[in-house]
């Protein structure tokens, strides 16, 4: 091969301009901290780059969630707590009353003390976290119970008579992995409830068919019903949706068929017909023009039983203002008892899952922990090994640079001397 002048200035000059470019991009790495600049120097680190920090993104966005979720349950962990403390002194109350020594004007003493504790388990019953009430299930701007008054000569002033739920009881769900979610929700159809409740039709539904496909809900559960399906159908579906509510047939005199609804969670049942269907109104569970009111909708002639809270609590201050000792200790006691219990099994329930919120945020510490330091190795480079390698490249460019000027800087007349 023929060496030239212009094939070693060439050579000398691509050599000086790679020295310069190493060197440059060296520089650049110790000024950034970082060891990619664009993505096509490294495409297999951008790409692991991308993934760690959708990865962060997504880790932080589930512990939003979970904090979220956690705030909710601990308010209405607490608030059950104060409901639990309400019905424990209405039960020691009921205890008291029971006993034979105590008269009617006692009675009717503790009656009120009942009535101050009812009004206490009203307040809770509006708790609210983040200006949102917990217990109205997705309807978080409206309050769950509305409390109805009215003067009682008993008592000598206004009492609650009732009280109804204007929530529902649909899931608040976050997501709390990818495609993993959990129920925050602590709806009061469930948490101000004490035992099962039943509702049956007084509506023969013996010769009934459906008109067309329609939806219907239960609580929570939307079900289909078809074209065609008659009342054996009906509950059939009601029962394969494994909601907390089962359906049966009874039979009245005569041999008329009817529906019935029961719990098998103590909960008030919740009855929604969907996009103007009628199949709730026909078999005789909701009342005609009520189809899209899910709250206090039952039919009038339907026969309804079970007690909320504040039921059980209304029937046992009745019971003391009446001087009714049977029904203190037996009937209102009893419901008292299943109150108690049933808020907390609810609050058991609300427990077990802020610790697994607890569990799940302590293992996304532990995953962040662990894409922070895989991000650092893909991204970050090496002070130490860095420098050296700028020094090397600094050494070569010079020496690069010395010698070409030594070896272009001849000319013809150093060959003539």
């Amino acid at each position: 091969m023929r060496v030239t002048e212009q094939a070693q200035f060439n050579r000398a000059v691509s050599t000086i301009k790679r020295n310069y470019n190493e060197l440059e991009s060296s520089q650049t790495r110790l000024s950034t901290g970082q060891r990619v600049q664009a993505p096509h120097q490294n495409v297999t680190s951008t790409v692991n780059s991308i993934y760690y920090r959708t990865r962060m993104s997504s880790v932080n966005r589930f512990q939003e969630n979970i904090v979220d979720g956690q705030e909710r349950l601990n308010v209405a962990h607490d608030s059950m707590s104060s409901i639990t403390q309400a019905l424990a002194r209405a039960r020691d109350l009921a205890v008291q009353a029971a006993n034979s020594t105590y008269n009617a004007s006692d009675r009717a003493v503790m009656a009120m003390e009942v009535e101050e504790m009812l009004e206490r388990v009203v307040d809770i019953s509006k708790t609210q976290s983040k200006g949102e009430y917990i217990f109205s299930g997705t309807s978080v701007k409206t309050e769950p119970f509305r409390a109805f008054y009215s003067h009682d000569e008993k008592a000598g002033r206004s009492i609650i008579k009732s009280v109804s739920y204007e929530g529902d009881a649909n899931a608040q769900n976050r997501e709390v992995e990818n495609g993993q979610y959990l129920d925050v929700a602590t709806p009061g159809n469930y948490t101000f409830w004490s035992t099962n409740m039943e509702i049956i039709s007084t509506k023969d539904s013996s010769n009934y068919t459906v008109a067309n496909n329609q939806d219907i809900m239960i609580d929570d559960m939307i079900i289909n019903i078809k074209q065609g399906d008659n009342i054996e159908t009906i509950v059939q579906r009601i029962n394969d949706a494994n909601g907390n509510v089962k359906a049966s047939i009874g039979e009245l005199q005569g041999g008329a068929k009817v529906i019935e609804l029961k719990t098998s969670t103590p909960h008030k049942i919740l009855l929604q017909d969907l996009a103007g269907g009628t199949v709730l109104q026909d078999i005789g569970l909701i009342r005609e023009g009520s189809a899209n009111i899910p709250e206090n909708n039952y039919e009038p002639s339907a026969l309804v039983t079970g007690k909320s809270v504040f039921e059980s609590l209304i029937y046992l201050r009745d019971a003391m203002l009446n001087d009714d000792v049977a029904s203190i200790g037996y009937d209102a006691l009893g419901y008292i008892d299943s109150a108690i219990d049933n808020v907390t099994s609810v609050q058991a329930n609300a427990s077990s899952k802020v610790s697994r919120l607890d569990m799940g945020y302590n293992a996304f510490e532990d995953q962040k922990l662990a894409i922070s330091e895989a991000l650092a190795k893909n991204e970050n480079i090496d002070y130490a090994e860095e420098i050296v390698n700028f020094n090397l490249w600094q050494y070569a460019h010079n020496a690069s640079l010395q010698t070409t000027g030594k070896m272009l800087g001849r000319t013809l007349l150093d060959f003539l001397r």
